[in-house]
């Protein structure tokens, strides 16, 4: 791939989950992650709920520190080599909750012009800024820059907090979860609208999202993530057309379809993911992989390369391994 701009490497963050002592427990909401993400290229995340997605999008903007591990930007490592203020105006961040996002005391060209003004730009330039970008996104602001985030709908307020993440010039957005919340017509403009900013500016994307149709249409690359680790990732067609992980088919048979020859018949995948706090050994996904054979429950599958940027933590990929 190209010279990455963004990198995670070997992501750990556990929270405490009680306990002191060789008694304290531990939820393991990300072991080990690492990924690339090269210049204008859409990086999709998919999972199921607490695969910890959410939380390897906070670390690697910063808003959660990692038990371990680094995050570098354009080869810098974010914090001894480069200042947290300065990486924020590079990397922002747009969240799935529109409402909790905006300040509520704040009007919208309030809300915009805030983050330059902390920067040190001049009020009046902030505030110019802020009327231009709010008519970029499809908000007059003649019309909204005087509202408050209650008198706005859902798809406006998400347009407001892409303006906002916009108000910093960043080269990085992670949008976790940011269309989610939208029906499907206001999903689709804000998608068009995320896909024209891209070809305007040049931007970066980490879109996590449930829904892997969208996450399909958006994405060039797409990472699987299961119980706080990789199971796969690569090219997006790739992945969808060939996809070399148990998980990520479960995944992908599951998808809802519309043609009534393609039914699902019975669930892909059975049963809930096992508890965070004590994950099995082995591969964690072997207590639910109807394919799982002896190495599974004991041994942890490395990130095996599949070729072109294509890679799988599973030791099906590994023919001398599942020979024996």
């Amino acid at each position: 791939m190209k010279t990455p701009i963004l990198s995670a490497h070997n992501l750990v963050k556990h929270f405490n989950a009680g306990g002191f002592g060789a008694a304290r427990k531990v939820v393991r909401a990300v072991d080990d992650v690492s990924f690339e993400l090269a210049h204008g290229e859409t990086l999709g995340v998919v999972g199921e709920s607490g695969c910890g997605k959410s939380t390897t999008a906070r670390l690697l903007v910063q808003l959660l520190t990692p038990d371990s591990g680094a995050v570098r930007y354009d080869g810098k490592v974010v914090g001894p080599e480069m200042p947290l203020k300065a990486f924020r105006s590079k990397v922002q961040m747009v969240f799935q909750d529109s409402f909790a996002s905006l300040n509520p005391r704040m009007t919208m060209i309030d809300a915009v012009a805030f983050g330059p003004s902390v920067h040190g730009v001049p009020k009046a330039e902030a505030r110019r800024k802020a009327q231009s970008l709010l008519e970029r996104v499809g908000l007059d602001p003649a019309r909204f820059g005087g509202r408050y985030a209650h008198e706005l709908s859902g798809g406006q307020r998400q347009r407001v907090n892409i303006a906002r993440a916009l108000a910093f010039d960043p080269q990085v957005i992670v949008l976790d979860e940011a269309v989610s919340a939208l029906d499907k017509s206001v999903e689709a403009q804000v998608l068009n609208l995320l896909m024209d900013l891209r070809r305007e500016r040049g931007l970066t994307y980490v879109f996590i999202s449930h829904d892997l149709n969208v996450v399909r249409h958006i994405s060039d690359r797409v990472m699987v993530m299961y119980l706080g680790e990789v199971a796969e990732i690569g090219p997006a067609e790739r992945l969808y057309t060939a996809p070399r992980h148990p998980y990520t088919e479960a995944l992908l048979a599951a998808m809802p379809s519309l043609d009534p020859d393609r039914r699902t018949l019975e669930a892909p995948l059975a049963g809930d993911p096992p508890n965070p706090i004590d994950p099995p050994p082995g591969c964690r996904f072997h207590t639910r992989c109807a394919r799982a054979f002896r190495p599974c429950d004991s041994k942890v599958p490395a990130l095996h390369s599949l070729g072109g940027g294509h890679l799988a933590a599973c030791h099906l990929n590994s023919t001398k391994e599942h020979a024996a």
